[in-house]
């Protein structure tokens, strides 16, 4: 048995059990998706947290098993991570969305010699439809859920199911949803955890009938691609209406000024909803505002202050803590 801790973006680190069947299988399965990726010959650069599954399976696990050369960082740097990766010349590049949107504006990127690599992998948080990386999608409970491919014109998808493994996506009554719905993910398969250590509980409230619940909104398409759209605890009620943070985050990114966003609510007495919230820099801050707001139905538009702020809450493999932008936010909502 193998413990390691959940990445605690919805609250306190859960402490998690795997069995050796958990994790061979994991190996098994993403390997099967993209052999060519994982091979002896697959250099590259990465900042895993060795206390966290991705870290583990990605960094140490598959490395042994197929061989493969991995230079471990102790600190992310965005710049000292892209030099590293050129010169190392790494054939794979892991990123974050926010990472990815950055490369693509940053001029000092196109110095860098990425002839080598074969894919960009990205996972945290829903990209553009354009995004031209690889993608995938997964949680600490069960591991990598979701993989792209290399050949495929699905844009923004996070991919089909991993090997061995099966997908749901269901209503609030547990039944399953049409195409192109969002909802709930449900997961099963020999990757899932065996359970929260010491809350017997919350490893009960986890799983109905066999299937992880993972709280995450996803829709698939018509040929069985899925796309990740946000947390279901998050979206932002407004007059009815319930909108994605990771949708609005994904359209600021667009914008050639914007190096990173977060998107979060707070209470709103007079309209009993909740709305979005930033501040300073009024001028380039209102242009991102109508540059958004061009680009979303209007029931998604931003419609209170736009907040700079020098960098976002984020815990160690690089996921937003919402939670604490919405601390923030309504602290700073208490002090008009």
């Amino acid at each position: 048995m193998t413990n390691v801790n959940s990445s605690g973006t919805s609250g306190k680190p859960k402490g998690l059990a795997f069995s050796h069947h958990n994790l061979i299988a994991q190996l098994l399965s993403i390997r099967a998706a993209n052999p060519f990726l994982h091979n002896e010959h697959i250099p590259e650069a990465f900042l895993p947290s060795f206390s966290h599954i991705y870290g583990i399976v990605s960094a140490v696990l598959l490395l042994a098993w197929v061989g493969s050369y991995v230079q471990a960082m102790r600190k992310f740097n965005y710049m000292q991570y892209l030099r590293r990766c050129a010169a190392m010349k790494a054939t794979v590049l892991r990123l974050v969305p926010a990472v990815a949107a950055r490369m693509v504006k940053d001029p000092e990127v196109r110095r860098l010699d990425f002839g080598c690599a074969q894919a960009a992998m990205c996972s945290g948080a829903a990209l553009s439809d354009d995004g031209g990386v690889l993608n995938g999608y997964g949680m600490s409970e069960c591991k990598v859920t979701l993989l792209g491919e290399t050949r495929t014109n699905k844009g923004a998808s996070d991919g089909r199911p991993a090997a061995g493994v099966s997908v749901r996506i269901v209503d609030e009554s547990v039944n399953d949803v049409e195409p192109g719905t969002d909802s709930e993910c449900l997961v099963k398969g020999p990757t899932v955890f065996m359970e929260y250590k010491g809350n017997p509980s919350e490893t009960q409230a986890a799983k109905t009938d066999g299937w992880l619940r993972s709280g995450d909104v996803v829709r698939a398409d018509e040929d069985g691609y899925f796309y990740l759209t946000g947390r279901r605890k998050e979206p932002i009620k407004f007059k009815g209406n319930q909108i994605a943070p990771a949708e609005l985050e994904a359209v600021l990114l667009l914008h050639p000024q914007v190096a990173d966003a977060g998107v979060c609510g707070v209470k709103d007495k007079e309209l009993d909803t909740e709305l979005l919230l930033d501040e300073k820099r009024e001028e380039l801050l209102e242009e991102v505002r109508e540059f958004v707001n061009a680009r979303v139905a209007s029931f998604k538009r931003l419609r209170e202050r736009l907040v700079y702020m020098e960098a976002l809450p984020k815990n160690t493999s690089g996921k937003l803590l919402r939670r604490h932008l919405t601390a923030k936010a309504t602290e700073m909502r208490r002090g008009r």
